[in-house]
């Protein structure tokens, strides 16, 4: 193969890697945190009051607003997939979706510090 085509598609196998990369993140950035929370249930026990977010189930568990907030982000994620726990228990519904997910609904609930006026 010619040395000139050689480098041209090397470049172009280059730039097509990058392209895919960079559309990859974007997607993951433009992940909706409270969609997957919601998808994901969580309000079956949680509400989180600053989105106007109210338990649908019987179950009571802490309102969220503020609480994410105060915690390592790090720290959440493994609490939520129950590889660590809080003053001796652990989550009760481990998350399901995908790590990009879990970081876009800890960063939604991050965001979630003041309750909402009524």
């Amino acid at each position: 193969m010619d040395r000139h085509v050689s480098r041209g598609l090397a470049a172009v196998l280059v730039s097509s890697a990058l392209s895919a990369g960079s559309a990859t993140l974007a997607g993951a950035a433009t992940l909706d945190g409270k969609q997957i929370f919601l998808d994901q249930k969580c309000n079956m026990c949680h509400t989180v009051s600053s989105a106007g977010i109210t338990p649908t189930s019987k179950i009571k568990a802490p309102d969220l607003t503020g609480l994410a907030a105060k915690e390592d982000a790090a720290w959440i994620g493994k609490f939520l997939r129950k590889e660590a726990d809080k003053n001796g228990k652990k989550h009760i519904k481990p998350f399901t979706g995908s790590d990009e997910e879990l970081g876009a609904v800890i960063a939604w609930l991050q965001k979630q510090t003041k309750a909402e006026k009524k």
